[in-house]
């Protein structure tokens, strides 16, 4: 009950919260929300060590810590997270998990969000009931998919086979539901995980006993990584800052540097997503949900506890194309919006449509802001243009010879590692400003190179690299045929 406590400690003027922030170059909401993120881990230990052994009192010990948590960042706003549950638990009642109830739950939960953006956003970066509020969305979305999934199963219809592991076939209870959407260790800024993972876990189908010292062990590991990370988004932050973007005085700097300094504010920028994700998943270890399975190794057979892994670390920072971010960043909502969104579009006959419409949604989901638009309208044609060269050149003996070779191979790398740093600066510049005014200047300064580089891909620099590859005689790899 720390959120209460605090709150007290408000009310009489003795909580320490809003004289620690300035101090440490923050705003009272971030650090508050930091302190709810890094108190699920302690209530991990409390979980496992004092409630686990009553099953009754488990799905309570998650909505009172919880309801705690959102009390004290947000309030009586907290009712917000409520009401989506409420009716999903009342449409699924009546309607049954059926396509009706999964079309209702999306069109709700999507505009009750929309909403509580008009309500709530500005221009600067908002801690409101909107940041858990957009995470339930989707957990809630995924929950009606998961239940009309069940539905086909139980009728015979054939299922993928990820759709079958998160498939229900029986509504989960009003206690069982509240409990899952106020579920501590994730609730204010995800991961999301399925609500079969949720009954697996309350079902005791983790060896939670077996391999306590193997997931402890991870869990720690993985809270030392979040707080590395963390110091060093706020090292980064304040030799890398938008606001000097916004200023005349980033004008009177070389347009390459501009390109390299929007691209290290960037990949720093990020980072204060992947502490929140590295801290959240320690939590997530720690109370024992994130087991995925067994691994085969040469000391035998190990538990697995990435099952709520949001961040792909080697892979982010290793990245030299825009394929390996979306591999490695933000990857439970990647998986969502592959599984729940980009394959339930298969309708549509065009990958390259069910890929815009995907973003459109992410977009959406965000907020109602233009550079949300835009970043992920960056996305679409920087993959758009990606893929089709990968697919041009891999298939030349020039591109086989270049990377066999050491020395160059190392400058490729280079070259690559520059090229994704530069223009994921340039991606993401709009999600941070948020409105065209800013992301336009910034854009401005940069000469709008981005554009310049992607769009003409389909009419102007793939043909000409077709016609060079012929002009100049360049060979593709033979096929092996056996």
């Amino acid at each position: 009950m720390f959120g209460i406590a605090l709150s007290l400690l408000s009310w009489v003027g003795l909580n320490p919260i809003p004289y620690i922030a300035p101090l440490i170059g923050t705003t009272e909401p971030a650090l508050k929300l930091l302190v709810s993120i890094l108190m699920g881990y302690p209530l991990g230990i409390v979980y496992n060590k004092y409630v686990r052994k009553y099953a009754e009192f488990r799905n309570l010990y998650f909505i009172v810590t919880g309801i705690d948590m959102a009390f004290y960042n947000f309030g009586s706003a907290l009712i917000h997270n409520t009401i989506p549950a409420i009716v999903i638990y009342f449409t699924t009642l009546l309607f049954g998990p059926s396509k009706m109830n999964t079309i209702i739950t999306l069109v709700f939960n999507m505009t009750y969000l929309l909403v509580g953006y008009m309500m709530t956003e500005s221009e600067d970066y908002d801690i409101t009931w909107t940041m858990p509020h957009c995470v339930l969305t989707l957990k809630l979305i995924a929950l009606s998919f998961d239940l009309w999934d069940g539905q086909k199963l139980s009728r015979g219809i054939e299922l993928s086979a990820t759709s079958k592991k998160t498939a229900l076939t029986q509504p989960p209870s009003f206690i069982e539901l509240i409990g899952f959407v106020y579920f501590p260790a994730c609730f204010l800024v995800g991961p999301i995980f399925s609500f079969k993972r949720y009954m697996d876990f309350l079902s005791d189908k983790f060896p939670l006993d077996k391999e306590s010292g193997v997931y402890e062990q991870q869990a720690i590991q993985r809270l030392i990584q979040g707080v590395a990370y963390l110091i060093t988004f706020q090292v980064g932050v304040t030799v890398f800052n938008v606001k000097y973007m916004l200023s005349d005085e980033f004008w009177d700097t070389s347009i390459v540097y501009r390109h390299l300094y929007c691209g290290l504010w960037a990949h720093f920028a990020l980072y204060k997503y992947i502490s929140c994700w590295l801290l959240t998943e320690a939590s997530c270890i720690r109370f024992g949900i994130s087991h995925n399975g067994m691994e085969k190794t040469v000391n035998g057979d190990i538990s697995k506890w990435d099952g709520c892994n949001n961040i792909k670390l080697l892979r982010f920072e290793g990245a030299t194309k825009f394929q390996h971010y979306i591999d490695s960043f933000n990857c439970n909502t990647n998986h969502f919006a592959a599984e729940y969104i980009y394959k339930r579009l298969k309708f549509l006959g065009n990958r390259n449509l069910s890929q815009l419409f995907t973003l459109l949604f992410l977009a959406l989901w965000h907020g109602i802001r233009s550079g949300y638009y835009v970043t992920f309208f960056n996305e679409f044609i920087i993959m758009f243009m990606e893929k089709e060269f990968e697919s041009i050149i891999s298939k030349t003996e020039i591109y086989k010879q270049m990377w066999s070779n050491s020395i160059i191979s190392y400058f490729l790398y280079a070259f690559l590692k520059m090229y994704t740093i530069i223009f994921m600066g340039w991606s993401l510049a709009p999600f941070d400003v948020k409105v065209i005014s800013k992301w336009w200047r910034i854009y401005s300064s940069l000469y709008f190179s981005g554009f310049i580089v992607f769009l003409p891909w389909a009419f102007l620099y793939k043909p000409l690299l077709i016609k060079s590859l012929k002009y100049f005689n360049i060979k593709k790899v033979e096929q092996n045929t056996q």
